[in-house]
């Protein structure tokens, strides 16, 4: 007598289909949930610079830059002094000409700054501190330095050759005096400390030759 025949797998495709379906879900939940993550991923580096609404150098008013962080009041005034004495920024590095700010505030507040296309404002304006043609000219062959003895240099009237017969006082740092009181005159001789190139030591050296009338 032989024996019964095998019973035939009636299930097996369909065990087949289960797993094949099984499969394509998992592939495709994993890619939706790796596209949602990667759209987040990428898009990451771009919030920081949506976020942050960099101040213009050459427009802000002096309460605008005293409100970026690491700036203050003080050197706020610094900025807007600077801007007048010179003239418009036409780099945010040339903070690091700004009296007050060193290389570590530099570094903190470089980031929170811009320098636009447009024109500095009113106040500021090339027409506010013109400056005479002849300012950066070195001090003439017969000229000498001032000695003592002889009438003091008023810093409000005194051309930028005269200004250059002072003590310490080179062709560049007389333009910057020229430039700085044709914003506002000189008030008396300690003002002149606000004059780029002109510190302590330099003053002290000014006061016995200089007036200010």
């Amino acid at each position: 007598m032989s024996a019964p025949a095998p019973l035939p797998k009636a299930d097996t495709p369909a065990r087949g289909a289960q797993v094949a379906l099984g499969v394509f879900l998992a592939v495709l939940v994993g890619l939706l949930a790796f596209r949602g993550y990667g759209d987040r991923l990428g898009a990451r580096p771009t919030d920081p610079a949506n976020a942050v609404d960099l101040i213009d150098l050459n427009a802000a008013d002096q309460q605008e830059l005293a409100q970026v962080p690491g700036v203050g009041p003080k050197t706020a005034e610094a900025i807007v002094d600077h801007r007048r004495a010179f003239g418009p920024f036409k780099s945010v590095d040339e903070l690091k000409n700004v009296r007050g700010i060193g290389p570590i505030t530099f570094e903190k507040v470089r980031n929170h700054f811009r320098v636009g296309s447009q024109p500095a404002p009113a106040e500021i304006t090339s027409t506010s501190f013109s400056i005479p043609a002849n300012a950066a000219k070195p001090v003439a062959s017969g000229a000498k330095k001032i000695q003592p003895g002889e009438p003091p240099i008023n810093v409000n009237t005194a051309t930028a050759e005269e200004l250059q017969r002072l003590p310490g006082i080179s062709p560049v740092t007389a333009q910057a005096i020229v430039a700085a009181r044709a914003v506002k005159a000189f008030e008396s001789v300690g003002d002149l400390d606000k004059v780029k190139g002109i510190g302590p030591k330099t003053l002290e050296r000014l006061r016995p030759f200089v007036v200010v009338k």
